[in-house]
């Protein structure tokens, strides 16, 4: 009786507002989530990607159309539509780029195999250190740049297809009003995205710190 209350008193001293207890194998468990998460947030970015691409494939046959009219509104071998097409095209791939990309990691971590204890055995660690710990827990050493390399691809073809249609309606649309509109709304909608790239960068650069 003694040895049990003496146990549940080390678990409950183990886990506090400060540390997370990660003794009694817990860490394969916590580990397990947080796979199950980053492949749902694959999956779920996987059928945005699609619903992007096949949008940016249809404003780019539009603009082509366009372009390729009788009477163009926009000379197809000015600056300003080679830099159109260029997003369109870019829209397309990286759209494209970033369903495969988001199939292939999801993939990779459902049959990636978890470690039950680190080297050295942690048995707790800092809230704000849980996920670089549970990031070790599981063996893929190029999970790092797979995840940077396909959330660079989804916001490159965010970006360009933003960038593709207010460029479409900039050099199209007669009336400033709505020029004026869609900037500003093309902005506040690729705003959060900056700021998440932001905070990325800060993090990195005080890691390299």
């Amino acid at each position: 009786m003694q040895a049990t209350n003496s146990r549940n008193e080390s678990d409950n001293s183990a886990s506090t507002p400060e540390y997370i207890d990660l003794g009694h194998s817990r860490l394969p468990i916590l580990a397990e989530r947080w796979i199950t998460g980053w492949r749902d947030a694959c999956n779920s970015a996987a059928v945005a990607s699609a619903i992007l691409a096949s949008v940016a494939a249809s404003v780019f046959i539009h603009i082509e159309e366009k372009l390729t009219s009788a009477s163009p509104a926009l000379n197809p071998n000015s600056t300003k539509a080679i830099v159109l097409i260029t997003f369109s095209y870019l829209a397309v791939l990286c759209n494209c780029a970033a369903v495969v990309l988001s199939f292939f990691i999801s993939d990779r971590l459902i049959s990636c195999p978890i470690v039950a204890e680190l080297k050295p055995p942690v048995t707790r660690v800092r809230r704000e250190e849980l996920f670089n710990t549970l990031r070790t827990a599981f063996m893929w050493n190029l999970w790092t740049v797979s995840k940077y390399y396909w959330l660079a691809t989804l916001s490159a073809g965010f970006l360009f297809l933003f960038g593709e249609f207010a460029l479409y309606v900039w050099f199209f649309e007669k009336y400033r009003v709505i020029k004026a509109v869609i900037l500003l709304f093309s902005v506040f909608g690729v705003t959060p995205l900056i700021i998440f790239w932001l905070e990325i960068l800060i993090v990195l650069i005080r890691r390299c710190i």
